[in-house]
């Protein structure tokens, strides 16, 4: 690979200091020690599950809860820690939450209830669990509350029920965000089998809001893979467990910390408000495995299939099963499934890199082991934002040199296998091996729509804390509010290019779409500075990429990445080129999948359309209840299919509503609606970019305006 060469006026390197102009710099609580911490003493919780494979109606609440994660302190007492979780209604929450069980073509329901404690959202002494920096782009209810959204990640989701960051509301749906639709989500699970996830979605507070423990899984059945179970080919029942990795930090009394002071601040810029802050990246020293510190499991003598999922902020994982606690030889396994399906056939490996996101469908052999054989699950990537690898495998420092591996006593251990189960005659061991097959070959997409030429910037806010973006090579970088490039056709199969302009790696995720990777190619170019419009009106340094060569080395997907994804991890100085076919309708967003990546400005929405005049249409529950609207400024054009009362609701870049505009009788057929450009207390809005939900008893329908004065 050739390095990426930039030529950058000012966002190339960014000068990282230890302090934060006119932040208030609040000492850190006295922290619970993750090196002395005892490991690997508790066994791994397993998820409890929710058969939905019948299909049927969910309801599904959000609280807090107070949970033992395996803590204790300094005289080995249990620690009890404050978080928050999903369950069924009254039967109580957990971190993570309960796994949903689904059957392809049997569609569920889901009605994610928000009864979580009041908190001062977002500002004051009690604005969330965690620390609220009120100052980036977020949801932003006028009353406070917390402001949730569930997104159904991977799923193959209509947009009403995708989890919109935009489409948060507030305990009891007391207040609603400028794209909330409806408050019961439609999953028609119309996909393969496969490992998906459910977490929080909220704008600007997902890191907070996943950090806290709003996340479970969601695996998805199809007739394929029971088959598969059935005649014994993979492990079934009980020698399937789910495994999420996340990692986190404590207080001494065991309570969750997310810091929150000094950031890295570029200087010669406005200082920050004496408030919490966004960091750039979060990395914890404290690893958890289904919600417990360095836990063990306790296996018999043969293969078990292991639906990982990396569920950390920003950490990228090397995954190694080793023989030993310290030393000791990686073990070879299998992978089985990419994250939205199966492979063609087993990939062997004896490392796994792991990016936040994805999904890896493991399987682990341990037969011929003897009684009381230990098996390490290691981690060999870096405490540090993943860079790459060298040639020799050595983790980069993106300046020639090689990181350190994650710290040996703390994050570069994940979990414990013990081989001290008795072998249950009853079940064969599975037969699955990497000569065989799993599915039918996996057909490539063809290109039937357009070329997008996408990037990845990094770039500053107004106060010159880092601030990772995305936008396109025509364009540059943009923020998420600003208008939408990204319009795909309706059933085509596009082919998505994207630039990796940063110094960092990034795994990107796609909503709606399973995707290709077709390959990856390095590529030689600059980078120019341009202001970056802020949610709030000022300007922070975006930037502008141009491509001088392509290095004419691309090379497909890794044998593990050669089926259905939804998440690539895209490197420094490289173009990623996926493909994939947009066949909903509706409005969806791309987002780096580094959480505290994504709740800075790294998020944009794209739309896929029905035809080229881009407008948007749903179809609603009714027979014959059609929707559509369209904007141009000031003037908003909808058409109902039938007469029915429609209300408009106007809202502002931070969410805030502006205006409403009662419900009125529309006959069917199109009408034009002219709004004053006045708020609700008559004063004339200033110039920007607006967002109507547009709302019949049956459906509603979200859409942008732009006002320019």
């Amino acid at each position: 690979m050739r390095p990426l060469k930039l030529v950058v006026a000012v966002i190339a390197t960014v000068i990282l200091t230890s302090w934060a102009l006119g932040t208030a710099s609040h000492a850190a609580p006295p922290l619970l020690d993750a090196a002395s911490h005892p490991k690997f003493e508790n066994a791994l919780p397993i998820p409890a599950r929710l058969d939905a494979t019948g299909g049927g109606h969910f309801e599904m609440e959000m609280d807090e809860t107070v949970q033992w994660l395996g803590l204790v302190d300094h005289r080995d007492r249990p620690l009890m820690t404050t978080v928050w979780g999903y369950g069924p209604v009254g039967a109580g929450v957990t971190y993570p939450g309960p796994t949903f069980v689904a059957r392809e073509d049997r569609r569920i329901t889901v009605t994610w209830n928000n009864r979580l404690p009041d908190y001062n959202f977002p500002r004051g002494r009690r604005a969330h669990l965690l620390p609220v920096d009120p100052n980036i782009h977020l949801a932003h209810p006028v009353e406070g509350g917390i402001p949730t959204v569930t997104h159904l990640h991977g799923g193959h989701t209509e947009s009403a029920s995708d989890g919109l960051p935009e489409a948060w509301f507030t305990q009891g749906f007391a207040e609603l965000g400028p794209h909330f639709v409806k408050p019961t989500y439609t999953y028609d699970n119309d996909q393969e089998a496969a490992t998906l996830w459910y977490h929080d979605h909220a704008l600007g507070i997902t890191r907070l809001n996943v950090y806290a423990g709003l996340a479970g899984f969601y695996l998805l059945r199809d007739d394929r893979e029971d088959r598969l179970v059935d005649r014994g080919v993979l492990p079934g029942g009980p020698y399937e467990i789910e495994i999420v990795v996340q990692d986190r930090m404590f207080t001494k009394q065991g309570e969750l910390f997310y810091p929150s002071t000094d950031p890295e601040i570029e200087p010669g810029f406005p200082p920050l408000p004496r408030d919490p802050s966004a960091i750039a990246e979060f990395f914890g020293d404290f690893i958890l495995v289904n919600g417990a510190a360095w836990p063990t499991l306790s296996v018999e003598p043969r293969k078990y299939r292991f639906r990982f999922l990396n569920g950390s902020d920003s950490r990228f994982y090397v995954l190694e099963f080793r023989n030993d606690r310290w030393n000791g030889d990686a073990r070879s396994f299998l992978q089985i499934g990419t994250d939205v399906g199966l492979l063609h056939k087993p990939v062997g490996l004896t490392q796994l890199l792991f990016a936040p996101g994805e999904r890896a469908d493991l399987l682990v052999d341990f037969a011929g082991l003897s009684d009381g054989t230990e098996i390490f699950l290691r981690n060999f990537g870096a405490d540090d934002p993943f860079k790459g690898f060298n040639e020799d495998g050595t983790i980069s420092d993106g300046e020639g040199g090689a990181l350190d591996p994650a710290d040996p006593m703390t994050t570069g251990q994940i979990m414990r296998f013990v081989v001290d189960r008795p072998f249950d005659e009853t079940i064969p061991d599975a037969t699955v091996d990497e000569n065989t097959p799993l599915r039918p070959t996996i057909s490539p997409l063809q290109q039937t729509g357009a070329t997008r030429e996408l990037v990845l910037f990094e770039g500053l806010d107004e106060y010159g804390r880092l601030q990772p973006l995305l936008g396109t090579l025509a364009e540059g970088s943009l923020a998420w509010f600003e208008p939408i490039t990204e319009t795909p056709h309706l059933d085509d199969v596009e082919v998505w290019e994207v630039y990796n302009a940063t110094e960092d790696a990034h795994p990107v995720h796609l909503h709606l779409v399973a995707f290709q990777i077709v390959e990856r190619e390095s590529f030689e170019g600059h980078v120019d500075e341009k202001p970056q419009p802020q949610h709030d009106g000022s300007y922070g340094v975006g930037g502008t990429l141009t491509v001088d060569a392509l290095g004419g080395d691309a090379r497909g997907p890794e044998a593990n990445e050669a089926g259905w994804k939804d998440t690539a991890v895209m490197f420094p100085g490289e173009v990623t080129r996926v493909i994939a076919k947009f066949d909903r309708e509706g409005r969806y967003v791309w987002h780096c999948h580094i959480l505290s990546h994504e709740d800075h400005e790294m998020m944009r929405p794209y739309e896929v359309v029905a035809d080229g005049r881009q407008l948007a249409r749903v179809t609603a529950a009714g027979p014959g209840d059609l929707l559509s609207v369209a904007t141009r400024g000031r003037e908003f054009g909808i058409t109902v299919g039938r007469p029915t009362e429609v209300e408009i609701r106007i809202f502002d870049v931070s969410g805030r509503q502006v205006r409403f505009l009662p419900s009125r009788a529309y006959p069917a057929g199109a009408h034009r609606v002219l709004w004053d450009g006045r708020n609700g207390a008559g004063r004339i809005v200033p110039s920007g970019v607006y967002f109507l939900r547009i709302a019949t008893p049956e459906t509603a329908r979200s859409a942008r305006t732009v006002i320019v004065r």
